[in-house]
């Protein structure tokens, strides 16, 4: 299966990844939120994952959509940015958002956006090593994807302490007998100093990870960041800058 989190509203890192993921001949591909925003096409977005029978749960950025107490939480510049949206989203793609569910189980995985088992808003760095054991021996899942955070990284519980570790560009054999916490990074708005789109495969039955670090258009996509009258600042990100 693949997974993909954080597009939001790149159309271009994400037209990148569905050829990546045909190629990888992935069987299901379900996605951890944030498809909206910073972008310039989150209206499309929205429409190819219904397209292409991707299965999501909701973002920070959906539940913002829902909630305007959550709105306010958000940062002056990512207000600006989801106001965009707001104006350019269809009907039909806001009623989706109303359906998104706030997390999903399949194949002994969990997939949930900010934290498990049901957060969209909590980021993994937020948790302290005390809450993150018991997350993992409350856990009825062996696995749990999230985003949220934009960086990939695979967490673990080691006796009595917590072993955290980026994930880098190569394929990784997990252990039946363990637990894990998986962020799969980001498709649009990579933050972990490669400017690439980011997702992960998940091989169910041989137990492997791999990350997939895909090139694409960057200034096609920062363009158009720029004459939506989005902040600059998420242009700019997708550079790296």
């Amino acid at each position: 299966m693949a997974v993909i989190s954080d597009i939001h509203g790149n159309l271009e890192a994400f037209t990148r990844v569905m050829e990546d993921i045909r190629q990888q001949q992935a069987d299901f591909i379900i996605s951890l939120g944030d498809n909206i925003s910073y972008g310039a096409d989150s209206e499309t977005v929205i429409q190819q994952i219904q397209t292409h029978d991707i299965i999501s749960i909701l973002g920070n950025h959906e539940l913002a959509v829902m909630d305007t107490k959550v709105r306010n939480w958000f940062t002056k510049d990512a207000q600006e940015a989801l106001n965009q949206v707001l104006e350019t989203l269809s009907a039909d793609s806001i009623q989706y958002i109303h359906g998104l569910q706030i997390n999903f189980s399949m194949a002994d995985c969990l997939f949930v956006h900010g934290f498990p088992p049901d957060s969209a808003r909590l980021y993994l760095f937020q948790i302290r090593d005390t809450k993150l054991l018991q997350t993992f021996r409350d856990m009825e899942e062996s696995i749990c994807f999230i985003g949220h955070t934009h960086k990939l990284r695979l967490v673990c519980p080691d006796n009595d302490r917590i072993d955290s570790q980026p994930l880098q560009n190569r394929i990784i054999q997990l252990s039946r007998n363990q637990k894990y916490i998986i962020n799969a990074g980001s498709v649009g708005q990579p933050r972990d100093g490669d400017p690439n789109a980011k997702y992960l495969i998940w091989n169910t039955s041989a137990y492997q990870l791999e990350t997939r670090s895909i090139p694409y258009d960057i200034s096609t996509a920062a363009k158009k960041i720029m004459d939506a009258g989005i902040p600059e600042k998420f242009a700019r990100c997708l550079e790296g800058t």
